[in-house]
């Protein structure tokens, strides 16, 4: 356990995600920080107490007073932040991959540096010097930044669509997500595709008086297959006929045990651009373990399924550091994937959220060193094979304190996934526990109007849904 004791209560949270990074290598450590200004600048000082030592360090960061109240708030907590972060490091001797980072999107920072000025290669830099990032991963940070040239939104009047569905034939063990399986579920469908119907309608009907056109779409999950052939066809073709879409449209297909011709018919006709066909895992042994009731031939066979249809854009998601499985496992998925050779691969670090089933059953996470080499393998994987890094993300409880990323062949990148994660387009979600998103980009303030997570009562408030949608587009 780290306690973490604080004399700016507001930054609590904050510093305790800090501390988080060290959790794998350290124990019963308590750290005091207290801060004033002195001189122009911020003056952290952080004690910390371990082993029976005590380790205190002092920092000086400049205090840009004269700076939006935002912005001076932004740069205040990370200053805080940094402090605490280079103590626990000189306590423990630890350094985490991602240096001081705890954020989700790293490339961010890439970003704001380049919008101050610096070529992509400065800014790379200034994130290993100011964050103490690992020099592989910040190369990383500009590979991505590289594959989104074309595609990152700096500012047009674009707007996305998400339409989530919260339904599966299981539940994971790993899942986190707000979404019921079919034996629990079932008699929720119906009512429920009908409240999701009427809340594209009305948004679609304002967004063309409005005159907006929609940059991408995606539907995801749960597990949209889930939906029956008629439900999925009625959804999408309110989406399709409801909103003028420019770009993208994917389907998470999920799950092989969920799709059959019709269904990929229906998703076909609908215009549908790219699809996802998720295994996780290629090791039938792991699949009965998290709980999927298909095996790794049902992925096969739902690839070649999609492909005789005319299907040419298709992700899989892997996750590295699964219940179970080591580098060998992770090896043959990475093995029998590429033989299929999906034009985007996303390998995704296990993360044991408190809602998931794992960590009910107090589920131990994977050796951090064992799960680093488990992400870097499939990196070289990935770029040995053509596939190029273009987003990131990370999250808390990650296995190793280690990220997401999504790979793809050149000129299929997803321009959903890029959106999403540098939030620089705003989102309409549609569905129980969709969260749309307004941004403003000058003050990078973004604007949030959440759906109700629970089914029943989404379906049941549906009006008020569409309400709070409302307010943020007008």
């Amino acid at each position: 356990m780290i306690n973490v004791f604080t004399d700016i209560e507001k930054f609590q949270p904050e510093l305790m995600d800090v501390a988080r990074l060290f959790l794998p290598v350290a124990q019963d450590i308590e750290a005091k920080h207290s801060s004033d200004i002195s001189g122009g600048c911020w003056v952290d000082n952080v004690s910390v107490f371990a082993d029976g030592r005590e380790k205190t360090i002092k920092r000086s960061v400049q205090a840009y007073e004269g700076e939006d109240e935002l912005t001076y708030i932004r740069l205040r907590k990370r200053a805080c932040k940094q402090a605490l972060y280079y103590a626990l490091k000189e306590a423990t001797g630890y350094t985490p991959p991602w240096g001081s980072l705890t954020g989700i999107r790293p490339t961010r920072l890439v970003y704001e540096a380049m919008n101050d000025g610096l070529t992509l290669d400065e800014a790379i830099s200034s994130v290993i010097d100011r964050f103490d990032v690992r020099e592989d991963n910040a190369k990383l940070l500009g590979q991505i930044c590289k594959m989104q040239e074309g595609i990152y939104d700096n500012g047009s009047e674009g707007l996305d669509v998400y339409i989530g569905i919260p339904f599966c034939l299981t539940r994971c063990t790993y899942c986190s997500f707000a979404a019921t399986d079919l034996k629990h579920g079932k008699k929720l469908i119906a009512p429920y595709v009908d409240a999701l119907v009427k809340e594209i309608e009305t948004a679609a009907l304002d967004m063309r008086k409005m005159g907006r056109k929609i940059r991408c779409l995606y539907m995801g999950g749960g597990t949209p297959t889930s939906l029956s052939a008629a439900q999925l066809e009625r959804v999408l073709k309110t989406a399709r006929e409801g909103f003028e879409i420019e770009g993208e449209i994917t389907v998470e297909a999920g799950r092989p045990d969920t799709i059959d011709l019709d269904k990929l018919n229906v998703i076909k006709n609908a215009g549908t651009t790219r699809i996802s066909i998720n295994p996780q895992t290629m090791n039938d042994k792991t699949l009965e373990l998290i709980g999927r009731k298909h095996s790794a031939q049902d992925i096969r066979d739902a690839f070649l399924m999609a492909r005789d249809l005319g299907f040419d854009n298709i992700n899989a998601d892997i996750i590295a550091a699964l219940p179970g499985e080591d580098k060998n496992d992770l090896k043959y998925t990475l093995d029998e994937l590429i033989k299929i050779r999906p034009e985007s691969l996303t390998v995704h670090t296990l993360a044991i959220k408190r809602s998931s089933a794992l960590h009910s059953e107090e589920y131990k996470q994977t050796d951090p060193d064992e799960a680093q080499e488990m992400v870097l393998m499939a990196r070289k994987a990935a770029l040995d094979n053509g596939y190029m890094p273009y987003y990131l993300y990370r999250q808390k409880y990650m296995a190793g304190n280690l990220e997401n990323v999504g790979y793809s062949l050149p000129g299929f990148q997803c321009v959903y996934n890029i959106d999403i994660m540098e939030e620089t387009t705003p989102i309409l979600a549609f569905g129980a526990g969709a969260i749309s998103k307004w941004t403003y980009d000058r003050a990078r303030r973004i604007e949030r109007a959440p759906n109700l997570k629970n089914i029943e009562l989404y379906t049941a408030r549906i009006d008020e849904m569409i309400e709070r949608k409302r307010k943020l587009y007008e």
